[in-house]
């Protein structure tokens, strides 16, 4: 296309024909990170080199996240550092890319307190980011469509984003105002994008949306998806995250059943187990129908591994509420919990709600639920001693190397010899189990020791 020639010609002339390098940081969740991933292919494509040091590049982006208040305030301390590099590379291009963006009280601060930042491109706007670089870069507005191609951080390991936006609006989230409502994408483009995926080297496919289980497109569902992608040949696991309790069926949970590339790992999130709050929450369900879908999946899936979010101290949380909380935590025996304390996002409805909870109290909360979360992971790691899992390695140490189990649990093997590599699949029986963390010993595939 002709305006991605002249991007190209443009910088060629703008660095001198020398090599140019981009640094690109990524804030949030796996969608951002997949979105990165697609910009970070486009860039290439148009010449430049990457670089983990911004001291050195010639462009930067940073891509944002609006979930929580406190990675805003992060992210607006990474944006006002930047102000030297500009002022020691005045050819350095700088963009804020994300969810920040979407936000118009945040883009107008954005733009106003950092002036020297080149342009912005929103969450729903990622796939228009080469034309709104071209407009930043000639002044013309330019409409054609150009497909990104990801550049992976791990060649194993791939994002496969298959719907954006979410209809939900639980009442203490941003991401309906910074994503939208839920886009589904074409089926036969997720299909044939896994099949290169795992041609190319893929062991971990994993689906990603704000709900992946409301996927629709043209009346192909969730379910429909797993099936066609578990026909593939090749050996691969499918994860998929986040799923929404509500649309978390049994007719899914049988689907699972059947798939035999299924990394039997469910993340789940409950955020409360009361009644009354997830009510506030707008969750649209109760404490006993998400322990009766957990009781079907494990009745069905055998070594299911099961992970959760929770937020603590959401306004007028009573604490004998929060004692419900935890007695479904006791109920259920979560793997691993991500805990979050309650901080109000301006523009959704918890906002506006009488959040009169002290900050000392959300934090003693916190204290107790990491403490009893804590003791069940250790009994649950312990009980996986002696068993033998399928895992993929993921980095490479001096004395040992880490892999994640075909269900996600960080597995730790001690390095005997010589000829392992990144992504490879290897068989290891449990010796030794932490509370977050699996000690193996290898039995086979590429590595013998």
């Amino acid at each position: 296309m002709f305006y991605i020639d002249h991007i190209r010609e443009i910088f060629k002339e703008r660095f001198k024909n020398k090599i140019a390098y981009s640094y690109v940081k990524t804030f949030g969740c796996q969608q951002n990170e997949a979105d990165s991933e697609k910009i970070c292919g486009f860039l290439k494509d148009i010449g430049f080199a990457f670089t983990n040091d911004p001291i050195i590049a010639d462009f930067i982006l940073f891509n944002t996240c609006a979930v929580r208040h406190t990675a805003q305030d992060r992210i607006y301390g990474h944006i006002g550092n930047l102000k030297k590099l500009k002022k020691i590379n005045k050819n350095i291009l700088i963009v804020i890319c994300g969810c920040m963006v979407e936000l118009e009280e945040d883009k107008n601060e954005i733009m106003s307190k950092f002036p020297y930042i080149d342009f912005i491109c929103g969450a729903k706007s990622i796939n228009e980011f080469p034309e709104l670089l071209y407009q930043n870069l000639t002044g013309e507005r330019v409409k054609k469509d150009y497909s990104m191609n990801a550049v992976q951080k791990n060649k194993f390991k791939s994002w496969v984003p298959i719907i954006s936006g979410c209809n939900n609006f639980c009442s203490y989230c941003i991401v309906p105002f910074v994503r939208g409502r839920e886009i589904s994408r074409n089926f036969d483009d997720i299909i044939n994008e896994c099949k290169n995926y795992i041609l190319n080297g893929t062991k971990i496919i994993t689906f990603l949306g704000q709900n992946v289980n409301s996927y629709n497109f043209n009346g192909i569902k969730f379910q429909d998806l797993l099936k066609e992608v578990d026909k593939i040949d090749g050996d691969f696991v499918i994860r998929f995250m986040t799923s929404h309790p509500k649309d978390f069926t049994n007719e899914l949970v049988d689907v699972l059943c059947e798939c035999k590339h299924f990394s039997k790992q469910l993340h789940l999130p409950v955020q409360s187990g009361n009644n009354r709050i997830l009510k506030l929450m707008n969750r649209k369900y109760t404490r006993e129908d998400y322990i009766e879908k957990i009781k079907y999946a494990r009745e069905k899936i055998d070594d299911l591994v099961i992970t959760s979010d929770i937020i603590v101290g959401f306004p007028s949380e009573t604490e004998e509420e929060f004692e419900d909380t935890i007695s479904l935590v006791k109920e259920v025996k979560f793997f691993s919990l991500f805990n979050f304390i309650y901080s109000p996002r301006k523009g959704t409805c918890a906002a506006n709600m009488n959040d009169f909870i002290p900050y000392k109290e959300k934090s003693e909360r916190m204290t107790r639920l990491i403490k009893i979360q804590d003791e069940i992971s250790e009994d649950l790691y312990s009980k996986l001693i002696g068993k033998t899992y399928r895992s993929f390695v993921e980095e490479i140490f001096e004395d040992f190397f880490v892999c994640r189990t075909e269900s996600n649990l960080i597995l730790k093997i001690p390095k005997k010899i010589n000829n392992h590599m990144i992504g490879d699949t290897i068989y290891a029986k449990i010796v030794n189990a932490g509370r977050n963390v699996l000690y193996g010993e290898c039995l086979g595939g590429k590595f013998e020791g």
